[in-house]
């Protein structure tokens, strides 16, 4: 047949001969440019960038980090460090420490070590000037009471010991303890047999008292542990507590003597821990306070 296409006997659809060749050709040969040119593309993007040299201009955009700048720290002589003020002095040390760290220079390190060597001689000079005025003004030292010596420190302790018998010896008519235990405290046992080495001694009046058994007599003085121990003026029914748990010998002496002495009114308070023979020593704190103001 002389023509490119027919019709078909029983149809009337159109059906081409060389035509689909032609057009699958054509549509295959489009594909092949398009791919190829999208490849071309790709590999020239990738190419892009810091190794071809290219900066883009989002980064052009962005802004750029400054550099830290150093502070300008005054820098003064070693009379004008001595004589400042300890506060002018104590900022001043600061930014010089500070300016040394986060820029470690020669200079500025050279420049800290001054300002430290100032703080060092004048705390040297005002620690000798102390001792100086001290030893002139003997009322503001205590080592009349409190010597650093290891005779005097034996001296001392006998000097205590002398007082705590002599307190603890002469109150026994006038106070007493109580002890509140109970059944179920493991550690009553312990603290009834240091009390009755203590009343064996002193010849003090003990009275012990089971807690459970006498709830409202212990909840009158406040008792809400075992073993407790509390001190009782016998005259005028004044306590104070003494101990909650168990207490030592030498522990339970030295609170009797604070406690006496403090219900009798010889001491206050503020003299808590002052003994007989430091009243208007150094160690005294209201030897230079008046009577009215404490």
């Amino acid at each position: 047949m002389g023509v490119l296409n027919f019709l078909h006997a029983e149809g009337e659809h159109v059906i081409f001969g060389r035509t689909p060749i032609i057009c699958c050709t054509m549509g295959l040969f489009f594909l092949i440019v398009t791919a190829t040119e999208s490849i071309a593309e790709n590999d020239i993007d990738s190419k892009r960038g810091w190794y071809w040299y290219e900066i883009f201009q989002e980064q052009l955009d962005q802004p750029k980090k400054e550099k830290p700048q150093q502070p300008v720290v005054p820098e003064h002589s070693y009379d004008q460090l001595w004589n400042m003020h300890p506060d002018d002095f104590q900022a001043h040390l600061n930014q010089v420490t500070k300016q040394a760290v986060q820029f470690p220079t020669e200079t500025n390190v050279a420049h800290y070590l001054k300002v430290q060597d100032v703080a060092r001689r004048k705390s040297a000079a005002f620690a000798a000037v102390v001792d100086f005025v001290g030893q002139k003004n003997p009322q503001f030292s205590t080592e009349d009471v409190y010597p650093i010596t290891s005779p005097g420190r034996m001296a001392l302790t006998a000097m205590q010991v002398r007082e705590y018998d002599e307190v603890i010896m002469k109150a026994q008519d006038d106070f007493g303890l109580i002890l509140f235990s109970s059944e179920e405290c493991g550690f009553c046992e312990a603290q009834q047999s240091i009390l009755a080495f203590f009343e064996n001694h002193y010849h003090w009046p003990i009275r012990s008292v089971d807690v459970k058994a006498n709830p409202n007599f212990a909840a009158r003085f406040g008792i809400a542990q075992t073993p407790s121990i509390i001190l009782v003026n016998k005259n005028s029914q004044a306590y104070l507590p003494i101990s909650s748990g168990v207490i030592s010998m030498s522990d339970l002496k030295k609170r009797l003597y604070r406690s006496i002495r403090y219900m009798q009114g010889k001491i206050s308070p503020e003299q808590w821990a002052v003994y007989e023979f430091e009243k208007g020593s150094g160690h005294d704190p209201l030897k230079f306070v008046s009577p009215n103001n404490h």
